[in-house]
């Protein structure tokens, strides 16, 4: 005998309300046709949020071409049931309020950051930033922090790896491969530089003269690359609770 289809229950689309009711009286939006609202008052409050995913979906998505990465994640993507199916299958938490950093992160480690996920999750407009942070986490995998590193200490206080499915990270790219290689370098000028004194050490007149060392005239250049470097470097981070 089959049982009933027990449908669930309908929750109002305003973050600020949340009623929620087994009944199909709430009102549905006549433009995108996904969401309800408990009443009328409801909607007129959450349309400065909603009309973001609304004019997405009845424009098929030309309305958000143009729209910054993090308003498109915060607007549209985390609503959107494949962008949910996928972070499922990664063992991540959707929040808009994270900027996508989290998901982010795991996609790298995963091997699953291809341009089809990082559009359905950030568009298609402005991805400047997100293009900046997606190559410091695939340099992030590629020279794996040791422990007592800033990078690892912030990803364990963080709870960033939390969770995790196994680690199957995309094989570098011939330019990723170039570029890693020359944080490696960079890594080692700094150990030569400071020689016996403990890298945790390093203050701004080292910081100075190994950039001009290695970059000459063109310094400026390469400090986003040298704070890569460092923070992927033990440095005796070890914060309490962290390690035990």
């Amino acid at each position: 005998m089959n049982q009933p289809k027990i449908e669930a229950p309908v929750e109002c689309f305003n973050p600020t309300c949340k009623k929620t009711s087994s009944d199909t009286n709430f009102l549905l939006c006549l433009g995108c046709k996904k969401v309800r609202y408990c009443s009328k008052d409801c909607q007129r409050q959450n349309w400065k949020h909603h009309k973001y995913l609304c004019k997405h979906v009845t424009s098929n998505g030309a309305s958000s071409a143009s729209l910054d990465d993090s308003v498109y994640y915060e607007k549209i993507a985390v609503y959107d049931p494949k962008v949910h199916a996928l972070a499922d299958e990664i063992g991540v938490t959707l929040s808009p309020s994270d900027c996508g950093n989290g998901i982010l992160r795991r996609l790298v480690f995963v091997g699953k950051d291809t341009p089809e996920n990082i559009s359905l999750l950030y568009g298609r407009g402005n991805l400047e930033a997100i293009n900046i942070a997606h190559k410091v986490i695939r340099h992030e995998t590629m020279l794996s922090p040791p422990a007592g590193s800033p990078m690892d200490g912030t990803a364990r206080s963080r709870k960033l790896d939390k969770n995790y499915p196994p680690r199957n990270p995309r094989e570098p790219s011939e330019a990723e491969a170039r570029e890693v290689g020359k944080l490696k370098d960079l890594q080692e000028r700094i150990r030569r530089y400071m020689g016996s004194r403990p890298v945790s050490d390093i203050n701004g007149p080292d910081t100075m003269a190994i950039l001009v060392d290695a970059f000459g005239d063109r310094w400026v250049d390469g400090i986003m690359d040298f704070q890569t470097a460092l923070k992927a470097m033990e440095q005796g981070m070890r914060p309490p609770g962290i390690y035990d």
